[in-house]
């Protein structure tokens, strides 16, 4: 569909109504990069080819994110309006740089969307095959999958932060409970010191696992999407960027340091390779939580996977459906129905999730071993990239503000120092491309070439409107609030024509200049 096909007023200029709260934001961002997930899929794969500084390695990358978090949530404090990190970097580096950020999120997430629902047919079809021994066919349940998740994006977002939730806290009580079962075994060795020592880095390849510990953070910054959906934005969105970083990485680091004392430190690559990277966490679940222990681990494993699609769903859905109202994206994703659910961007999604698995089967691409793997890596520099990003347009936003509104901790070396760590974050995950798709040859340095062609292509596109289309220009990322940005769409609605508009006036002015 054309950026200029006509649009109803009625469904792009409607808010969504405030209902989320501190508790039902913490679930969807932690349901995105779910733990048990993490533990059962991206640990055995750090332990593997990174080793015991893996626990270390998430512990540096909660930091760098929690660095990260600090300036990001002084922007979700000030700006609520819709798109988030898109309007961040705008309001902080200029608009052709919002929309160059943008186009490496539409990017970078529709890899990673689409990984994460081919990746979850497989495993359910693994999974309920050693369940219940029904051999059902990845396709049959990736349609299954595809209409659970509609179903609940189509609804309020309540009823998907409730159902994530659950998942969630069972994810959370199976692990603490695995961990407890291997401490009351084995006694306070069940935290061995060297892990959480910097010698440990010298045992296995150090930069491998922090590749992999920075992997599971992506979407993190995605919290903020919820923020015109959410009560008193401006208070539950940073508690709840604080508080699922918390849990992420406290649950992480205890599941990771107790499983390491059951591999031993010295020789853990070894004993992961010999016992198969998927069955070896199996294999101490059984051990140490028996045969029903192992059954929910399995079974939980399966409503991990389903957390993550319908987490990723609603806020890429939201991610686009704002930007088709800045039109940047067709007109016709940003249209929200009676409950508020961007609609038109969810199915969209899942229209990309059904099919393209499905097409790359049939042309003889694998989507699990081939698919998935190229997605995720595209997926987590574009990111990382974004974080990076954020992170400076902090300190470009800030440093336009009155003195009385800066801080030179929260808007100016906070934001600074995680800038350039997440920058060097990203050229390690460019460099170690290969260990994040598992594909080892040359043609995988494609990847992040494309994550850079999104960016310098969507800053083209973005000077391109301040020559061609002046008022889109200017009410780009425009409005601190909701309300305000609706309110600017519909003036633009209204007199649809850019004759009308002063083009000298389409510079890239300050939003706040200082007095």
């Amino acid at each position: 569909m054309s950026l200029d096909a006509p649009i109803r007023q009625d469904e792009t200029t409607t808010i969504a109504p405030r209902t989320l709260t501190t508790w039902k934001i913490i679930t969807l961002i932690v349901g995105a990069f779910t733990p048990l997930a993490v533990v059962a899929g991206t640990v055995p794969l750090a332990f593997a080819f990174g080793g015991p500084s893996t626990t270390l390695a998430f512990i540096i990358a909660g930091a760098v994110i929690a660095l990260f978090c600090v300036g990001y949530v002084q922007m979700v404090r000030r700006i609520t309006r819709p798109g988030a990190f898109y309007s961040y970097i705008a309001r902080g580096l200029g608009r052709p740089a919002g929309v160059g950020g943008a186009m490496v999120a539409v990017v970078g997430y529709v890899f990673g969307f689409i990984g994460a629902i081919a990746i979850q047919a497989f495993l359910a079809h693994e999974i309920i095959k050693s369940l219940f021994g029904i051999d059902a066919p990845w396709q049959v349940l990736l349609v299954i999958i595809v209409f659970i998740v509609g179903f609940l994006a189509y609804r309020k977002i309540n009823l998907s932060a409730y159902v994530v939730g659950v998942i969630v806290i069972g994810e959370v009580v199976l692990l603490v409970v695995l961990a407890i079962a291997i401490f009351a075994r084995n006694g306070i060795a069940a935290f061995p010191v060297e892990v959480i020592q910097p010698s440990v880095f010298g045992i296995g390849t150090w930069s491998v696992a922090l590749i992999f510990a920075f992997l599971c953070f992506q979407g993190y910054e995605a919290g903020a999407l919820y923020a015109p959906e959410a009560k008193r934005p401006e208070k539950t969105v940073p508690r709840a960027l604080y508080g699922a970083l918390v849990l992420f990485v406290a649950v992480l680091v205890l599941s990771t340091w107790t499983l390491t004392s059951v591999s031993g430190v010295e020789g853990q690559m070894e004993v992961i390779l010999e016992n198969g990277l998927g069955a070896w966490v199996l294999a101490v679940v059984a051990d140490y939580l028996g045969p029903v222990g192992l059954w929910l681990f399995s079974l939980f494993t399966l409503f991990a996977q389903m957390a993550v699609a319908i987490s990723i769903t609603n806020f890429m859905s939201r991610y686009y459906n704002s930007l088709a109202r800045e039109e940047l994206l067709p007109r016709y994703l940003g249209r929200l129905n009676r409950y508020g659910a961007p609609y038109s961007a969810v199915f969209t999604l899942l229209g990309l999730g059904l099919v393209v698995p499905l097409v790359s089967a049939m042309v003889g691409i694998d989507p699990y071993t081939q698919l998935s793997s190229v997605a995720f890596g595209v997926g987590a520099i574009a990111a990382t990239t974004l974080q990076a990003m954020a992170s400076w347009a902090v300190v470009g936003f800030f440093m336009r503000r009155p003195a009385s509104e800066r801080h030179w901790w929260k808007t100016f070396m906070a934001p600074a120092l995680a800038g350039v760590l997440l920058v060097l974050a990203t050229v390690i995950e460019i460099f170690g491309i290969q260990w994040i798709t598992g594909v080892e040859a040359s043609w995988t340095m494609i990847l992040p070439v494309l994550v850079l062609a999104a960016l310098v292509l969507g800053i083209a596109f973005g000077f391109w409107l301040k020559k061609n289309k002046p008022r889109t220009y200017l009410d780009l990322a425009a409005g601190d609030s909701p309300e305000e940005a609706a309110a600017l769409r519909s003036a633009r609605i209204q007199s649809r024509s850019d004759d009308d508009v002063d083009r000298s006036a389409a510079t890239d002015r300050d939003f706040d200049p200082v007095p």
